[in-house]
């Protein structure tokens, strides 16, 4: 039995993530942020799709592996 599905077990944040980045991948995409335009923060996009820091960190980490965004510390994320 896989550790995601036994009872009590509360299932990984990684398909969670992957869901945020690639929805956030597609509003890119889709103009909705433009290079240079900064994204939301953390805070505000934990509380638009009711997940965790955790999670919004991940997505954010796969956009930047994926070339487009750059997370400044302490400043925020750009869109590239």
């Amino acid at each position: 039995m896989e550790e995601a599905s036994k009872p009590g077990r509360r299932p990984r944040a990684a398909p969670i993530a992957e869901s945020l980045a690639k929805l956030i991948g597609q509003q890119i995409a889709d103009g909705v942020y433009r290079p240079g335009d900064k994204l939301p923060t953390e805070s505000a996009i934990m509380q638009a799709y009711g997940v965790s820091r955790t999670v919004v960190r991940e997505a954010l980490s796969k956009l930047q592996a994926g070339g487009l965004v750059e997370t400044l510390h302490g400043v925020g994320t750009f869109v590239l």
